[in-house]
């Protein structure tokens, strides 16, 4: 008898806190008015590509600033978020790397795409290059057509904070340093 009266009393102060936390907590920490997340800088340059094994890199510079890429993941203007390596130590068959720019200085940005491991040829890899209130500056895709191969996606100028309208090409432009 002593014995139930314990565990019912037990159970009752458990069961008091449990209903204590549950109707306080919410108010200690109350969930977040905000809808949105910013993005993290001003300019967002990202690729993806078909699930599997390839590894793709994405590439990008401004101005004579170092090219920012999976050897180099940071620079003054533009830094990597991801080097994605295919499937190997990935949970999801999602393949895809973003950088972005911390402000949006005069000059000229670029944007390539390398096959680091490929064995699918050609490989279809999609680039999307927007601005962090969501204008889209470029998108589209580049074909990588062997192992190994670098090629530009897009170059434009900035001038005063905006794409220089008519300044976009593709022209090929080396970032990744031969080894």
């Amino acid at each position: 008898m002593i014995r139930t009266l314990i565990q019912d009393v037990l159970l009752a102060m458990l069961l008091g806190v449990a209903a204590t936390i549950m109707f306080i907590l919410p108010s200690v920490n109350p969930a977040s008015t905000e809808q949105q997340l910013s993005p993290p800088g001003n300019l967002i340059a990202s690729i993806t590509w078909p699930a599997g094994e390839d590894d793709v890199d994405l590439w990008v510079s401004y101005a004579d600033d170092f090219a920012v890429g999976y050897s180099n993941k940071s620079a003054t203007i533009w830094s990597l978020l991801r080097d994605d390596l295919g499937n190997k130590n990935d949970t999801t068959p999602i393949n895809m790397e973003s950088a972005f720019t911390r402000g949006l200085p005069d000059g000229e940005y670029a944007v390539n795409v390398r096959c680091y491991s490929c064995t699918t040829v050609p490989m279809p890899v999609s680039v999307e290059v927007r601005l962090a209130d969501g204008g889209t500056v470029w998108s589209g895709q580049v074909d990588i057509l062997k192992n190994g191969q670098e090629r530009t996606a897009i170059r434009f100028r900035v001038a005063d904070g905006q794409v220089v309208a008519d300044s976009a090409n593709s022209v090929f432009k080396q970032m990744k340093r031969k080894s």
